[in-house]
């Protein structure tokens, strides 16, 4: 009988999650979004000044987990700095171009590592912390308009089914979806860093772009051989393609 009481309180409970997430998709959203920064890190594990900068991620990171401030943290390796021994496990040319692109946008001479970029408007040196906390203080200060909502449906074989929710769909919109990693551990060998074990968190292991184009849909991420684990989080946050200023940011963990 205690069996059959358990079945049946299991039972509810599954059914109060699922009306609850079908609650949260059907209500619409509220007239403002929680002000939010999104902290994107361009590094590289073969640049002696980006381990300070790394740090200061992390640090930054655990303060808002304390103070439950809504902050995103997306760590970047580009592949730049391989030609000089050391190949760094985690960086990709598609990084490069991303921070190719912002230099271009924000009128930066050329470009560098450590580099930091809040809500893909203000950059400086990743390891200026007083820069760093003004521009997500001033993030967190401002009220944007534009809304997002994000949801994990399933990951199947090497794609993961996403459903997305925006406040509004425009052709100058960009959804962005990375998938980051935390726990990272490398022992380098060559390079400015020989001999140095790095230890790195919100290491962006797949980068996939879609268009605005509905204000709910579901997209499939292509995971191109990498598997998601529980450290992992989604982060979706949708850019204007022309300033590449980042207008929301959601994200999911993995379980």
């Amino acid at each position: 009988m205690a069996e059959y009481g358990k079945e049946i309180f299991s039972m509810k409970c599954k059914s109060i999650l699922l009306l609850a997430t079908l609650f949260f998709w059907e209500i619409g959203f509220s007239q403002t979004q929680k002000p939010f920064a999104a902290v994107e890190l361009f590094t590289s594990e073969g640049c002696s000044t980006c381990p300070p900068a790394e740090k200061l991620l992390s640090d930054i990171h655990a303060d808002a987990e304390k103070n439950h401030k809504n902050i995103f943290f997306l760590e970047y390796h580009v592949d730049y700095w391989n030609r000089l021994g050391w190949k760094d496990p985690y960086s990709s040319f598609q990084y490069t171009l991303r921070q190719k692109n912002y230099t271009s946008v924000l009128n930066e001479e050329s470009l560098y590592t450590p580099m930091m970029i809040v809500n893909g408007k203000e950059s400086f040196t990743g390891s200026d912390e007083v820069k760093a906390k003004s521009a997500i203080a001033s993030a967190l200060s401002e009220t944007e308009s534009l809304q997002l909502k994000v949801k994990i449906d399933s990951t199947e074989r090497d794609t993961v089914f996403v459903t997305y929710q925006s406040s509004k769909a425009d052709k100058n919109f960009f959804l962005r979806f990375a998938i980051t990693e935390d726990q990272l551990v490398s022992k380098i060998g060559k390079g400015e860093n020989s001999g140095r074990t790095l230890t790195h968190d919100h290491v962006v292991r797949v980068f996939f772009s879609g268009e605005v184009s509905d204000g709910r849909a579901q997209l499939k991420i292509p995971l191109k051989k990498f598997v998601p684990n529980e450290n992992c989080e989604l982060i979706a946050f949708i850019q204007h393609k022309q300033t590449m200023k980042i207008l929301a940011a959601a994200s999911e963990t993995f379980n």
